[in-house]
């Protein structure tokens, strides 16, 4: 499991690329694939863009965790928006 070999808090995130190797994934993108089914059964592992990937230290790291993938759905939404309105013309 991906989540047993986290560190805890944003300051402590391990890279992709390392953490892949860790977990014996031949690339970033299964890695990526692990974690997207731990997380849907129920993990809680946190990402950032800078850092990597972690558990979280407290309440606050959740928050702006959520914070930023909100933003980045807005974003994605928006651009789907536009692109869905091309189409329509």
């Amino acid at each position: 499991m991906i989540k047993e070999l986290l560190p805890t808090g944003k300051e402590n995130a391990i890279s992709s690329k390392e953490l892949a190797q860790l977990a014996g994934c031949t690339s970033v993108r299964e890695l990526q694939q692990v974690i997207a089914a731990e997380r849907d059964a129920g993990a809680v592992i946190l990402s950032s863009t800078k850092g990597g990937y972690f558990l979280p230290a407290n309440k606050q790291e959740i928050k702006e965790f959520c914070a930023t993938l909100t933003s980045r759905g807005r974003n994605t939404f928006a651009a789907l928006r536009s692109a869905r309105k091309a189409l329509r013309e």
